[in-house]
């Protein structure tokens, strides 16, 4: 797997976490426990720190990237979707960071917020616990309901499982 030490800070990863060989850990980042990273995503700590919380998943194609002097910190059992940007922020426990969105540094996601797909979060904004952000720029639009929560609950276990059955049985053919 591309996990890259650069100037004495390598990344260190949970013993049961999984990272696809395909995605790129550059630096000072930290992976928790149970957390998926899906192939594609790259977390570059070369100017400061990246820390992902225990069991979040960061899917495909997402891109974490730190300033210097600067930290990007995701909270436990979050999900980033499938090409989202996030640059410089901090996201609470148990957000949801959709597909493509874009997340500019700064940007504050409360415990349980969620950005929408697509959304771009512009610099400093800080979302709610409990609220969704839609838009560009995105802007909080309502709460987040029961059942965004009860989908978001179930995508975090479903990830956990997956990264349990990578662990145990991904192989590559040819």
């Amino acid at each position: 797997m591309p996990v890259y030490e650069l100037e004495g800070k390598r990344p260190v990863i949970a013993s049961d976490a999984y990272v696809h060989p395909a995605a790129i850990l550059i630096g000072d980042v930290k992976i928790g426990s149970g957390c998926f990273i899906a192939p594609g995503a790259v977390l570059r700590a070369d100017f400061g720190p990246i820390i992902v919380g225990e069991g979040t998943s960061v899917q495909d194609n997402a891109t974490l990237h730190v300033n210097p002097n600067e930290r990007l910190i995701i909270g436990m059992n979050c999900i980033v979707g499938h090409n989202a940007v996030l640059h410089d922020v901090f996201v609470e426990d148990g957000c949801v960071i959709g597909m493509g969105a874009v997340l500019m540094a700064h940007v504050k996601c409360e415990r349980g917020a969620f950005v929408a797909a697509g959304a771009v979060v512009p610099q400093n904004m800080v979302v709610p616990a409990g609220k969704l952000a839609a838009g560009n720029p995105a802007k909080v639009i309502k709460d987040v309901t029961e059942e965004m929560v009860a989908y978001a609950t179930l995508g975090v276990l479903e990830y956990r499982k997956l990264c349990s059955r990578y662990i145990k049985g991904i192989t590559t053919v040819g």
